[in-house]
């Protein structure tokens, strides 16, 4: 079985909770070598379980956090794709990485963050029947920018919908993809899914960071 790793950071919903004593407790967490990412983080305007203030400054303070740590982060956009652009350009995008988690809207809100060199996962969504304009953005996505995920125990592709999402449905999700950029099954398809596989693991199986190894955590 591929190494486990482990993203950890305040969600936007619970971002009414962020505070110092909030932010001690996720520093010592980061410093674990298994965490790999700092999300998700983000802003969700659909739900507004928090306050849009109290998200924005939870979003800002792990921004920063993350690039201290070296570490890329995984982002949560709802309704919000354009905000979060905003700040995403004044705190500076960190050098580990961005990845856009679960993307499903369309190629005029994903260009500008693929012009930021952002990592893009496609979940169950992408297989929608109602989900042309996701389909069209993931076949402009650089390759080498480009992952899969399930967003487990939601978002379960075609033709499992209705069904609890699983990892292993996230194949359905990839044999999607692969069509939309034209991957016929056999070799090229075989090298496009090594192409996915290998993505991840270059955002999210590095070795730890410098500032992980300086704080010399050991491995619970």
């Amino acid at each position: 079985m591929p190494r486990v790793r482990i993203a950890v950071g305040c969600h936007p919903h619970n971002a009414k909770f962020y505070n110092d004593g909030l932010e001690a407790d996720l520093r010592a967490l980061l410093m674990d070598p298994r965490v790999s990412a700092l999300g998700e983080i983000g802003l969700d305007y659909h739900y507004d379980f928090s306050p849009r203030d109290d998200q924005r400054d939870a979003f800002r303070r792990q921004i920063r956090l993350a690039k201290e740590c070296g570490l890329p982060i995984a982002l949560h956009l709802r309704e919000a794709h354009d905000e979060a652009l905003a700040i995403m350009r004044e705190e500076g995008f960190p050098e580990a990485g961005t990845l856009l988690h679960c993307f499903n809207l369309d190629w005029a809100t994903l260009e500008p963050w693929v012009e930021a060199d952002c990592y893009v996962a496609f979940g169950g969504a992408l297989t929608f029947k109602n989900a042309d304009d996701t389909r069209e953005a993931a076949a402009r996505v650089p390759a080498n920018r480009l992952l899969t995920e399930t967003d487990a125990p939601y978002m379960t592709p075609e033709p499992m919908r209705g069904m609890t999402c699983l990892p292993d449905h996230v194949l359905f999700t990839a044999a999607c993809l692969a069509e939309v950029r034209g991957c016929e099954p056999g070799a090229a398809r075989e090298a496009f899914i090594a192409q996915l596989m290998d993505n991840a693991r270059a955002l999210l199986d590095r070795p730890a960071t410098a500032w992980q190894k300086s704080k010399g955590a050991p491995i619970a």
